[in-house]
């Protein structure tokens, strides 16, 4: 009878990288820079939470939203999580959120798209590419599955909580600084009053995020250990979305996916063959 190995395969390197890193970050937490972003952070959540009542934590599982989570319902019990999930995720990531949320004793809200991602990559998979963007507002995928539920879950809410930093992408970089931590959007039909949208760890470093996980020993998903291939300088580039690639193929995307989970790679073959060209 065949064996397999336990996903994401983990290697001596990987967990020794990991292991370096985890010390760093439990340092780091001792620090005053550290202490100073965590004060930050805590200033902006309860400026939020004195301004607005009804409002929740958009939790993805990912290490930024994770620490916001633990974050803003130690300040405050009451304040819901929302955590989307669907059969693009991680395997494992829905225990994750239950298991954490029970252990907090948080209040948890977790919705599922009515289109199953997976069975519309089935029907339209004949019109796109490995490579192509899932992930973006604009794309079609995220369209169908998520966009539309978020917002239709956060219907008449006051506020939500993000765990966006502005240094993970140059989008976010302008954000923070043209909008700040705390700003009101625009408003639309499910929030016809605007909907006030709250980034606490905005001038956080990935160090920092690490910090804090270290400093309330929370483990992150084990997809963050997956470091060594792609991400041994920068562990905390690892980004925790759909497992598909799409758009971070043309940076080793692929070949990363069928190194540390080779059964979503060949499910990956089984919609695009020619994806193998792409690692």
């Amino acid at each position: 009878m065949a064996r397999f190995e336990p996903e994401p395969i983990l290697r001596l390197e990987d967990k020794s990288c990991w292991a370096t890193w985890w010390k760093t970050a439990c340092v780091h937490s001792r620090s005053i820079r550290f202490r100073r972003r965590l004060n930050q952070a805590q200033r902006v959540v309860d400026q939020c939470l004195s301004q607005c009542e009804n409002t929740a934590v958009m939790w993805s599982g990912g290490k930024d939203s994770t620490v916001l989570a633990h974050l803003v319902t130690r300040m405050d019990p009451s304040v819901s999580l929302v955590s989307e999930k669907d059969d693009l995720d991680y395997p494992g990531e829905r225990d994750y959120v239950e298991g954490l949320a029970e252990h907090w004793s948080a209040q948890l809200e977790v919705i599922t798209p009515q289109i199953s991602p997976c069975d519309w990559i089935d029907q339209n998979a004949h019109l796109l590419n490995a490579d192509d963007d899932f992930h973006s507002r604009a794309a079609e995928l995220s369209k169908a599955c998520f966009y539309g539920l978020v917002e239709e879950a956060n219907a008449g809410r006051d506020a939500v909580f993000l765990g966006l930093r502005k240094g993970e992408s140059r989008g976010r970089m302008m954000n923070r600084i043209t909008r700040g931590l705390l700003y009101r959007k625009r408003p639309t039909e499910w929030n016809p009053s605007g909907l006030t949208v709250c980034t606490p760890l905005g001038d956080w470093s990935g160090l920092d995020v690490y910090a804090y996980l270290a400093r309330y020993a929370i483990d992150p998903l084990p997809v963050y250990r997956c470091v060594w291939l792609n991400h041994r300088e920068e562990p905390w580039r690892v980004r925790k979305s759909w497992w598909i690639p799409g758009a971070d193929s043309r940076w080793g995307g692929i070949a990363w996916l069928r190194h540390y989970w080779p059964s979503l790679y060949q499910r990956l073959l089984d919609w695009w063959p020619m994806a193998r060209r792409l690692t």
